[in-house]
């Protein structure tokens, strides 16, 4: 059954979104409007169950200060985020793919940030994840995977988010050809033969990752489908403080697809088949491991 994402509306169509969502450090420091902020409280309530069915609760936290009182007074960010007053932060309850779904849901928020005209910036590893922990009152038996800051972008760009931009290559995206394959690896697929998946690939593959490394591999299995994501890991890129940065990527990747594939009216539905398919080749020597399948439902 299709995981239905038909709750969280977008005024602007997600072409769009995923092209115009950057990650935003620093932030004027203004309180969210009052309609913005409704929204994204509404969209944090609505966000319960992930694709594979994991337990999520996100929260919309504000700093004490500036007529709030209630509130942390502070939330650390190691000095990668400055003027954040907001941020958006939540946890899952440990399950066989909850950083997966994690990734997804968290990522539907920050597209809806971006549809209200908000900076967000995806945080895995530079966070006081003990101060963020006791902030939303992380559970037993709950991870705290990720956290994003959401506000006014300040225009003015500092050096030390030039330096950090231009080290993460955050506008810098692989070619199709190092990220889609057309029935086995090393075959690469090209945007004209992925015909009407053409958008929902590209929305993918312009996904934010964790330090950009794109992890996210795609295979078509045939040319009716069904697509094969996979995880390609980077040899020694280091765990967060025990949080698998590159699964929540995958997480990512799949709400990208999801959300363009639906509005380009092709209906489907992320499944975990019973046995990883093993197409011919390999991409690089390391990996790649299977994630999940989007299967298309007759009719679309």
């Amino acid at each position: 059954m299709p995981f239905d994402t038909s709750f969280m509306r977008f005024a602007h169509p997600i072409r769009e979104l995923v092209r115009a969502r950057i990650s935003i450090r620093r932030y004027t420091g203004e309180p969210l409007s009052g309609p913005a902020r409704q929204e994204l409280v509404q969209a944090c309530s609505a966000l319960r169950i992930g694709p594979f069915g994991a337990e999520c609760r996100f929260v919309l936290l504000e700093l004490a200060g500036r007529g709030r009182a209630a509130g942390p007074r502070r939330l650390g960010t190691y000095g990668m985020i400055r003027g954040a007053r907001s941020f958006l932060a939540g946890a899952v309850r440990a399950a066989d793919r909850a950083l997966e779904d994690f990734g997804y849901l968290l990522e539907l928020l920050v597209l809806k940030a971006t549809d209200l005209g908000l900076g967000t910036c995806w945080l895995g590893g530079t966070f006081d994840r003990s101060a963020f922990a006791r902030a939303i009152g992380l559970r037993e038996g709950e991870l705290l995977p990720a956290v994003s800051p959401v506000g006014v972008s300040s225009e003015r760009r500092d050096l030390l988010e030039r330096v950090i931009r231009f080290g993460a290559g955050s506008a810098r995206r692989l070619p199709w050809a190092e990220l889609f394959f057309d029935g086995r690896w090393g075959l690469p697929l090209g945007s004209a033969e992925a015909g009407v998946y053409a958008e929902p690939l590209e929305a993918l593959r312009l996904g934010p990752s964790a330090s950009n490394r794109q992890p996210w591999r795609m295979l078509r299995q045939a040319p009716g489908g069904p697509f094969h994501l996979f995880l390609l890991r980077t040899p020694g890129y280091a765990l967060a403080a025990g949080s698998d940065l590159q699964r929540l990527d995958m997480g990512i990747a799949m709400a990208h697809f999801d959300l363009a594939a639906a509005e380009a009216g092709l209906r489907g539905a992320w499944i975990r088949l019973p046995q990883a398919p093993e197409p011919a080749g390999r991409p690089t020597a390391f990996g790649p491991q299977y994630v999940a399948t989007w299967w298309e439902q007759a009719g679309s």
